[in-house]
Parts: structure tokens; sequence; C-alpha cells
């Protein structure tokens, strides 16, 4: 039995509609149990809900929480996880998948996988993930079928794809539940970096990892996306904040040879610079909410002031460019 892990906060209605219509448009059995996690949304799961048949809707199992981020949530769920659950695919309320996401993890877990993933692409992007972050699975067929697009990928291959600029998205996922065990997303982050954590925590522990390099799931942009910087916000300085505390992390409670530590530092000085910019987006707006993470964050990055006259200078060049005929 799959175990479909839905972490739910929005504030518009309709996006969980389209991820649950996703799951009923699945091609083959319904061997598969939803479990919802209210984290406290706006707007009502009950409407989502209601739109769908009662034999669908009777495989849904709502649990709630205070608003506490789709880290705790996804956490919840995998607590409560029936015994009978031997798998367990993420989707996240504003992502849907392609029709066959989960039969080829159904394919894959047949041939001994415990770690399955696949390409996607944001609906506001132009390349898929894989293409962004030039990854290529580094194994072979898992079928002698010529037109099969899953493979196999050594788990220190993708170990080091994640912690270099990760291609796995959390709705592609799905995991054997004996490698889960009693590892958990670090709920202490919640704008980003609390899923490719949790990834390499699994990948620690050398699972056998297929993937397709097929696009299986279309990504929206409700509010639980957090990878948009260009807002220049309070939440890109929360993401960014993350982000930081991420590679703090990585550093800290796993193994990174000295090509990945190098690559760590100059992604926080790329941190730093976006934190300026954001920064300084939210002067302009007088958004003094930002002061809470802009001080956590320079409480353990004070030198990333030094970024400012840069940041300065795009942002005076980028008006410059909006004012120009």
């Amino acid at each position: 039995m799959i175990a479909i892990v839905i972490p739910f906060y929005q504030q518009t209605a309709g996006l969980l509609r389209r991820a649950l219509q996703s799951v009923l448009d699945q091609r083959g059995p319904s061997d598969w149990r939803i479990y919802l996690v209210d984290d406290g949304s706006p707007a009502p799961v009950e409407t989502e809900i209601a739109a769908f048949p009662q034999s669908f809707a009777k495989n849904i199992r709502v649990l709630r929480q205070r608003n506490a981020g789709p880290a705790a949530a996804r956490n919840l769920a995998l607590g409560c996880l029936d015994a009978d659950i031997t798998t367990v695919a993420f989707l996240d309320s504003d992502d849907a998948w392609q029709p066959g996401h989960l039969a080829n993890v159904r394919t894959a877990f047949s041939r001994g996988a415990e770690f399955y993933f696949s390409d996607h692409r944001r609906e506001e992007d132009g390349e898929s993930r894989f293409v962004q972050c030039a990854f290529r699975p580094d194994g072979s067929r898992l079928t002698t079928d010529a037109s099969a697009s899953i493979r196999w990928c050594g788990s220190q291959t993708l170990f080091r794809a994640v912690v270099l600029r990760s291609p796995v998205g959390t709705s592609t996922v799905a995991l054997r539940r004996a490698r889960i065990g009693t590892k958990r997303f670090p709920a202490g982050f919640r704008s980003a970096g609390e899923d490719s954590i949790f990834w390499l925590q699994i990948l620690a522990t050398d699972p056998l990892v297929a993937c397709s390099e097929d696009n299986e799931v279309a990504y929206g942009r409700g509010v639980s996306i957090f990878n948009h910087r260009s807002w220049g916000d309070t939440r890109a300085l929360k993401t960014i904040l993350d982000q930081m505390r991420a590679q703090r992390y990585l550093r800290k409670h796993f193994r990174l040879d000295r090509t990945l530590r190098a690559t760590g530092t100059r992604q926080c000085r790329e941190l730093d610079l976006a934190f300026c910019s954001a920064l300084l987006a939210c002067g302009r707006r007088l958004q003094y909410a930002a002061a809470g993470p802009a001080t956590r964050y320079l409480g353990t990055r004070p030198l990333a002031l030094m970024q400012l006259p840069k940041a300065l200078f795009r942002a005076l060049g980028r008006k410059g460019e909006g004012t120009t005929p």
C-alpha cells in the first residue's frame, strides 16, 4: 500500500483539488491512501474534498495541526501511517502528478528500488529541473525496453547532486517505508532546505535509487513554494535565512569532501548577495517585519553586509534598465 503525503496550507481555493485530481487520474490499481495534513490552512480542506465522489474521498485521511510548516506536516503524516503502508509518496498541495507517475513508482520498487524521483518543471520555467541542474542518472535502464525512461542512479552520485544543486523535487519522490525508519524532516526549516536535508539523510544509508528522466510532475506557485528569492520581501529574507541555515547544517552533520565544501562556500557568498538585495527591497517597501530574519541572518553572517554595495549597484542598474526607452 502506498501512502500519499500531502501537507496543505493554501489561501487560494482549488489548488488542492488539482493535486487530488492528479491522484485520481493515476493509471493502475488504487493501492494508495492519502494522508492529507491540514496545516492550519485558511482555505478549508473540506471544501476541496467535497468536489470528489465518496468512492475517492473515503481513501483520504485528514490530519490536523496548528500551522507549523510543511516539514512538521509531513512528519505528522509519517508518524500516523497505518501498518499496511510499505511505500511513501510525497505530493505538495499546489502540484500535480502526470498520470503515469505511480505506475513508474511501482515498476521501480518491484525491481528493488528504495528511493524514486523524476524530472519535473515549474510552470514559470522554460526548462525542466534536470536540465537546469545538468543532471543525468549514471546507471542502466531498469528494463530492456529501449523507450523506458527509468534508470538506476548511484546513491552517492545523487548525494553529491543534491548538495551541489538538487535535481530532486519533493512531489516526485517515493521512498520505501523501511528506509525512512525514524528519520524525519527537520521541522525547524519552514521556508527552505528541509526536503534536501531529509533526502541526504536517506541517501547516507546507501539506498537503491531509481529515477525517471520524464517530466512527471507539474509544479504550481501556491504559497507553499518558497524558492523565489525575486519576491524581494520578508518571505525572500526568510527563504534566504533558511538556505543559509541549511548550508551550516550540511557542514555540521554530513561528511563533505573538499569540492562540496568549496561549492558550499561559494553558495554562501551568493546567499549573502541575495540577502542584501532582499534587504534593500524590504527597506524600500518599509517592511518592518523584515527586521527579525535580517537580524538572525546577520547574527551568523555579519560580514554579509560587505555585499551591500554590489547589491545596491545591481538594483540601480535594474532600475535604469526599466526607465530606458
